[in-house]
């Protein structure tokens, strides 16, 4: 869930204190296997010949890239895989949000959904009887669960925010969302206990302990008007009725925005005995601009403050001592400022365009190693905060539009979720700002997924096209064939050829069918020559732009077509003849 004050203080325990970057790796390395429909606008067959020539005037220095299997790694973690978010759970009640699920599953393969707000007045989970005791209804949330379950997506549990029959008070975020404490601290344990007992009475424990439960969202910021320690209290009060229902159930916070909090809590928590089974916090490239505005006095190399952060969490957790807890970064998405410095966490095209793109995998796999969740905030647009979009690109959050198209973002975890098998070794030259690739292989076929950040938010000059040549090995007896997808504007990212239709409100069916046509990569085949061991590759890259190459054997032509009967007849007589 998002601030709707970019401005507004943090708590004051929150820790601002910069610190030391590490030194990232200079290789990345990734994991293999492409199957997806070419577009039939946009495939295309050619030869390397054929390809753009890729120096001239305005590129860069070209990159020579070197992969080799002679040393592997072990695969991608994909944490980015293990969760999407969605906005209230009332809202997974709608039929297009369920269709987006459904799809986001079926070809990403997320693992759980984290649901905000579970407790949210529109639920009707709590209200009181004539006598002031609790009285608790769960239809609304079994037609929630229920729907998840059977999607094959299980619940990563947002326990907020107050409902108003328990408050404190009547402040809100969004007119809706009520921020203060329980008026009665053991009002909102009974209802933590009595949804979780449901829950398992439901669904049954061994499903249930494989859930999620964070305790509240962002409590260090405007979601929450207690102090630290009205957020300890809650926590505590959630940790023992969860653990009371059955201590397999997990738990963990702060939930907080800014990856603020972590150390604090696990302190509190070793000294008061409390449990904790996961660190729980947000993240947002936005963010570096809200902690140092105007990036002045910031400790981070363009683009590296989302990772710096990430490794400082799992650091801090590593140091502590809870050494092993899992990390779960349950918020981040690719916004960053608007080209005149304006923060927006609502209505910012670059959740829209072709840069959203590299920045996931940028961002993805840069973390890939310190976190057991990345969830991108969110799985839709159809969300309630903010308002339902008017438009089918309004800047929302989303990896799909209203209508369900495919934005870039969506197609560049598409790409990184096809990345299987061991990471293999890549060797090159310092890359230009925002430039970065892995590789992979599993079988006969590699993969190289490579990226070029759109760093011009951080003050960057006019980014070059990236170009270079990739050096692949082939020792295989057969021909080799490589396939290339690229996210692109037009190809890949709809919301460029939106704009240029004029940024419409509604669609003409014209209109609708030409953006769906735009928002599936371009595909082409490129049929190479072996020598010396390998294949090479050229390569060219605009920023936001995003190319996916997989090399493989070409396949043996097709057998011509023979009726069934006379296969059928000839193994007959053959048979009789052997007798």
């Amino acid at each position: 869930m998002l601030p709707i004050d970019a401005d507004k203080a943090m708590s004051k325990s929150e820790d601002k204190s910069p610190f030391n970057r590490r030194n990232f790796l200079k290789t990345s390395l990734v994991a293999s296997v492409a199957a997806s429909t070419m577009s039939a606008a946009a495939a295309w067959e050619g030869s390397a010949a054929a390809l753009p020539a890729v120096t001239g005037p305005g590129t860069a220095h070209p990159s020579v890239i070197g992969v080799t299997r002679t040393r592997s790694a072990p695969p991608l973690k994909k944490p980015w895989q293990n969760c999407i978010a969605v906005d209230l759970p009332a809202t997974l009640l709608r039929a297009d949000l369920q269709s987006h699920l459904a799809k986001l599953h079926r070809d990403i393969g997320y693992r759980y959904i984290r649901t905000y707000g579970f407790f949210h007045d529109e639920m009707a989970i709590v209200t009181r009887r004539e006598d002031g005791s609790l009285a608790f209804r769960w239809d609304q949330a079994n037609k929630a669960l229920d729907m998840l379950i059977e999607t094959g997506l299980r619940p990563f549990v947002n326990l907020s925010p107050m409902p108003v029959a328990l408050a404190s008070g009547a402040t809100t975020v969004f007119d809706w969302v009520n921020a203060t404490p329980p008026r009665d601290y053991a009002e909102w344990g009974r209802l933590v206990g009595a949804f979780a007992q449901h829950c398992l009475d439901r669904y049954g424990l061994d499903e249930i302990a494989q859930w999620y439960f964070e305790v509240w969202n962002e409590p260090n910021i405007n979601f929450w008007t207690g102090t630290q320690e009205d957020y300890w209290k809650l926590y505590d009060v959630s940790a023992l009725a969860l653990k009371t229902v059955s201590p397999r159930l997990r738990v963990g916070g702060p939930v907080s925005a800014r990856c603020a909090w972590v150390g604090e809590i696990i302190a509190h928590c070793t000294t008061r005995g409390v449990p904790l089974d996961f660190i729980s916090t947000h993240i947002y490239p936005q963010d570096e601009w809200v902690l140092y505005p105007g990036l002045r006095g910031s400790p981070h190399q363009p683009g590296k403050f989302v990772p710096d952060m990430v490794r400082k969490v799992r650091e801090a957790v590593r140091q502590s001592a809870m050494p092993s807890l899992e990390v779960h970064l349950t918020e981040w998405n690719s916004m960053v400022p608007l080209p005149d410095g304006q923060i927006l966490f609502d209505r910012n095209p670059s959740l829209d365009d072709v840069s959203a793109a590299a920045t996931a995998c940028d961002l993805a796999l840069a973390v890939d190693d310190d976190c057991d969740t990345f969830c991108w905030w969110t799985a839709s647009d159809i969300v309630e905060q903010g308002g339902m979009p008017q438009s089918e690109f309004c800047g929302t959050w989303g990896l799909l539009t209203p209508g369900s198209l495919q934005k870039a973002s969506f197609n560049a975890f598409s790409f990184l979720s096809r990345l299987r098998g061991g990471r293999f070794e890549v060797r090159h030259e310092t890359l230009p700002p925002g430039c970065g690739l892995v590789a992979t292989g599993e079988g006969e076929r590699l993969q190289v997924l490579l990226w070029f950040r759109d760093l011009s938010a951080y003050g960057a000059e006019a980014p070059q096209p990236w170009t270079g040549t990739l050096e692949l090995p082939w020792t295989d007896a057969a021909k080799p064939l490589l396939i290339e997808e690229r996210i692109a504007a037009h190809a890949g990212s709809c919301y460029e050829t939106w704009q240029s239709l004029g940024a419409p409100q509604n669609l003409s069916p014209a209109e609708f069918n030409l953006l769906k046509a735009h928002s599936v990569p371009e595909t082409r085949i490129v049929k190479l020559e072996a020598a010396g061991g390998g294949v090479t590759h050229e390569f060219r890259l605009m920023p936001g732009e995003v190319l996916l190459c997989e090399l493989g054997p070409q396949g043996a032509a097709a057998l011509p077509k023979k009726p069934l009967r006379e296969e059928v007849a000839a193994w007959y007589a053959a048979h009789r003849k052997k007798n």
